[in-house]
């Protein structure tokens, strides 16, 4: 009894560990034609700030309204609407924006990884909250999901 318990256990730390192993991708996000995915701007004049690198800060919301632990460094923005969340260097997740809302008031979109990136962002629609230059807020339109809090990098 005492060994089928320590099998479960360990399969159990295991199984953890290989889940939450980070691939990289093995892309570079410059290396991506702007027109891989549209062949225009896809954002107004009014959101043209979320171009750039931003560095990840904070995570707040969820159930508990604790947050999480950062699961990634930084998120970029290329034309025409490229992303990709970076972690140590690595691309974890990359492919296009989707608008789904887009108006004087609100931003809308959801993450649609490219075929060949693995995902990161499960919970991928977001309200995109750009207060100035330098912030930038990624939260969720509903209840009990995560926000992400980003300071400018470049």
């Amino acid at each position: 009894m005492k060994r089928i318990k320590s099998i479960s256990i360990l399969s159990m730390i295991l199984g953890t560990l290989i889940l939450s192993c980070e691939k990289d991708t093995g892309i570079n996000l410059s290396e991506i034609r702007e027109d891989n995915y549209y062949e225009s701007e896809i954002f107004d004049n009014l959101y043209l700030d979320i171009y750039g690198k931003w560095k990840l800060y904070g995570v707040s919301g969820g159930i508990h309204g604790g947050g999480h632990d950062l699961n990634f460094d930084y998120f970029e923005v290329h034309k025409f609407g490229i992303y990709g969340f970076i972690k140590n260097g690595r691309v974890l997740e990359y492919g296009r924006i989707e608008i789904d809302e887009q108006n004087s008031e609100d931003l809308l979109i959801t993450f649609k990884p490219d075929d060949k990136s693995q995902v990161l962002m499960y919970d991928a629609e977001k309200n995109v909250s750009l207060p100035g230059n330098d912030t930038l807020t990624l939260n969720s339109p509903c209840c009990d999901r995560y926000n992400y809090h980003m300071a400018r990098i470049k």
